[in-house]
């Protein structure tokens, strides 16, 4: 083959795209000036692909064409040691003691309020602290020194007035630097601050304060940089929640839900919703509509901003010569982190964070509601937008000596590192006990909408992943949307509950079940460890079936006895349920209050009218709906249920135990005093495992 002989001119169209700007490039294909820019700006500029994919998810975006110019603030966010002991301090702070302001963004101080910048100002901002902390002079060589402040309604760090008033001047260098007709901005003026917690119940006090007291500000490993984040202007005064499980709409006003996105909701609109939907704005598509609020969880707002830039504050530290750290996690290797000047690289993780409002009686300034917010730097490693760090910029095994790490140090039991499992392999007290057991993983969780693709036109099921149980009873495929069967790790997941049962020496002498089929696939296999599956068979029992508010359209149609018998599995046909379907269908428009009671009330018939042991089988809430009013707690409300469903992982089992004396003050109808107890064996625990492509192999 003849080779190709040399041209005498390059060829001019090529000389000049390689200099277009991602701006120009989105404008060659045909996106209008205000789409891009807007794109460019809600991806942090970083480049044409994200921006395109943007504006692509946002079509149906009602904001698109809207003039309404992003937010932007700049903060001073501690890295490090410091940052990791922080973020141990947000999470043991919210487990104890519940959400507070300050969870609402990452662990920061506040160099430049909130300020509005039009879409096409963003490069602009950017550059300008890039160029801000080039010059001579703007880095300092040691950790920023913090004084703890403590007071009744605000704990935190005030910044020692050195360090403050040359944070301040970088500052308001930038403000000179950015500021001109279009953009207004102040430096922040007020005693500069990290905000450790605020808008706390006074009954939380002393608790914060003794982890308040915890923290070690004086680390001399710390390290600080500056960043530049902006928010979708929709987002003020809204709360943030991530999404848990996917949902497909079934109405057209109903939104939908995709892991990995992120929901702007009115507080109000939570509280006032009677029966658990509200509506949201999807941050990945900008698009409104109504969702069932318990499909999500409450995250730090700065979840859900865009960084756009990410500049070292301190020269770079090096803990000592011999070892590393990443985060906060210490390495074998002796090499330094690379610091990483520019935040346009993909993120290695961000998470939680916090704002102010309150007045601290103190000649001390007390921050605004404005001025706290917060990104995990390790959680989030899925975010689309917003980055900090560079996969890139950490050679391979030094990651895999972080995930060791990680790993190896995980406490699978809460407490100290040496104690024993919380369960005892020992053959079970003679006291009577009724079990209540979550179903295992379900197939529409996992795998989003299946049913379309999993049947084909004559009804056959055809099984689309090995994940996905080999055969289905035969029913009409319409009617599993409703009524989704167990994948095949559900049913693994109920099999080693069953037998962790076993070894523990638990006897059943009778199972009662939800009529959902998840459900009577997760006793059925737990039956099935426990050595009972022929022996014992299930009792269903339409009372103990979920919320009927969640179900507006009806109750699903359940697989008969006769059809569940011809699947082989042990049914108990004697039976005689103590609510029928027939009986659900009246209540649709079921109060909170109403749904405990009839869970609690059929409790209480099953506990009343049978001897031994007992298991039952339902759903997230039926842990806490079955044993509250039994063990003399009062009904809990729409958040208090829906943060307690989102902590029942599948298969999750409680267990309530009678002492079997007589209560003559019992405000119910069962013999002896019942209290929560630890389950006989320990909880089944394991990580996500997303689908495999071959073709990401061939990219």
């Amino acid at each position: 083959m003849a080779a190709l002989p040399p041209r005498k001119n390059p060829t001019p169209t090529k000389i000049s795209k390689q200099h277009l700007t991602p701006l120009q490039i989105l404008l060659q294909m045909g996106f209008p000036k205000h789409r891009a820019e807007k794109a460019l700006a809600a991806t942090g500029n970083r480049g044409v692909q994200l921006a395109s994919d943007w504006l692509l998810a946002h079509v149906n975006d009602p904001f698109l064409d809207e003039c309404a110019p992003r937010e932007y603030i700049l903060y001073a966010c501690p890295t490090g040691p410091f940052l990791q002991q922080l973020e141990n301090f947000w999470a043991q702070s919210r487990e104890a003691c519940g959400w507070n302001g300050a969870h609402n963004f990452t662990p920061h101080i506040t160099l430049v309020s909130f300020f509005k910048a039009p879409d096409e100002c963003a490069p602009q901002l950017s550059k300008a602290l890039k160029e801000l902390m080039n010059l001579p002079g703007a880095r300092i060589d040691r950790p920023i020194g913090l004084e703890l402040y403590t007071s009744p309604n605000f704990m935190g760090f005030f910044v020692a007035e050195d360090d403050a008033n040359y944070l301040k001047r970088l500052a308001l260098q930038y403000v000179k630097e950015v500021s001109h007709s279009t953009i207004s901005l102040e430096p922040h003026v007020k005693s500069l601050h990290l905000t450790l917690a605020y808008q706390f119940p006074s009954g939380q006090f002393n608790a914060l304060k003794t982890l308040v007291e915890g923290l070690d500000a004086s680390c001399t490993d710390a390290n600080w940089e500056l960043r530049l984040y902006s928010r979708d202007p929709r987002l003020v005064s809204k709360q943030v929640h991530k999404v848990l499980y996917p949902h497909t709409p079934r109405e057209t006003d109903e939104l939908e839900l995709r892991i990995g996105d992120y929901i702007y909701l009115n507080p109000e609109a939570i509280q006032a919703s009677s029966d658990g939907w509200v509506e949201g704005i999807s941050w990945l598509t900008g698009t409104t509509g109504y969702l069932p609020e318990n499909y999500t969880e409450r995250t730090a707002e700065s979840d859900a901003w865009t960084m756009h830039r990410t500049v070292p504050l301190c020269d770079t530290r090096v803990p000592d010569e011999t070892s590393d750290v990443v985060d906060g996690v210490p390495l074998s290797t002796p090499n330094a982190v690379p610091e990483v000047n520019d935040a346009t690289s993909p993120a290695l993780g961000q998470s939680e964070s916090q704002p102010d409002a309150v007045l601290v009686t103190s000649d001390k300034t007390q921050p605004t509601a404005e001025q706290q917010p917060t990104v995990d730097e390790r959680t989030n490693s899925g975010k689309m937008f917003g980055s900090s760090k560079s996969q890139d910029e950490f050679p391979l095994e030094r990651l895999h000596e972080l995930v060791k790490k990680h790993v190896n140090n995980m406490q699978v039991i809460p407490g100290d590192e040496g104690a024993q499992s919380q369960t005892a392999s020992k053959p079970e007290s003679s006291t009577r006990k009724v079990y209540l057991m979550r179903h295992g993983e379900r197939i529409d969780f996992t795998f989003g909408t299946w049913v379309p693709y999993c049947f084909d036109e004559a009804g056959n099921y055809i099984r689309k992943d090995l994940n996905m149980p080999k055969t289905l009873p035969t029913r009409k495929p319409s009617l599993w949307q409703r009524d989704s069967p167990l994948t095949n790790v559900g049913r693994y997941q109920a099999l080693l509950v069953g037998e962790g049962m076993k070894d523990a020496g638990v006897h059943l002498e009778k199972v009662y079940c939800s009529p959902s089929f998840r459900c009577i696939q997760t006793a059925t296999s737990v039956l099935e460890g426990l050595g009972l599956k022929a022996t014992l068979p299930i009792c269903i029992e339409p009372g103990l079936f979920e919320w009927l508010a969640w179900y507006q359209d009806g109750i699903p149609d359940w697989l008969s006895n006769e059809e569940l018998i011809a699947a082989d599995y042990n049914i108990a046909t004697d039976y005689k349920p103590m609510t029928t379907a027939e009986n659900l269908k009246d209540h649709f428009h079921e109060k909170l209050g109403e749904f405990y009671c009839r869970n609690s009330d059929i409790a209480e018939s099953i506990i009343s009218s049978t001897e031994g042991n007992v298991l039952i089988v339902g759903h997230a809430t039926t842990l806490d709906t079955c044993s509250r009013f039994i063990v003399g707690e009062k009904t809990r409300s729409t958040n208090d249920m829906g943060r307690i469903m989102q902590k029942v992982s599948y298969c999750s089992l409680a267990v309530m135990e009678s002492d079997g004396t007589e209560d003559a003050d019992s405000k119910n109808n069962i013999k002896g005093h019942w209290k929560l107890t630890v389950p006989p064996c320990d909880p089944v625990t394991h990580t996500n495992n997303n689908r495999f492509d071959y073709k990401v192999l061939s990219d």
